[in-house]
């Protein structure tokens, strides 16, 4: 795959979740970044392919990847960076 990939879930209780993507889309969005939004809870494949790239059997959204290289998310306080996108 190509691109930039946002990891993400429209099914969640976690409000820490919803904000941290909230968050992430902010800044793409606000810096004209193009990317593909992909919904891991239509399909637990997903799931595991963010994990996978994210080489952590836990990870939770939102997770950022370009092509095949695992950006990162920065658990609390993005603060105007999301996985090294300043």
């Amino acid at each position: 795959m190509s691109g930039l990939r946002v990891y993400s879930t429209s099914v969640t209780g976690s409000r820490e979740i919803k904000s941290q993507q909230s968050e992430v889309t902010r800044i793409l969005d606000g810096k004209r970044i193009q990317y593909q939004l992909v919904d891991i809870s239509q399909d637990n494949a997903l799931r595991d392919e963010m994990r996978a790239l994210a080489g952590n059997p836990k990870a939770t959204p939102p997770q950022i990847v370009n092509g095949d290289q695992y950006c990162g998310v920065r658990a609390r306080g993005l603060g105007g960076s999301a996985g090294g996108l300043q």
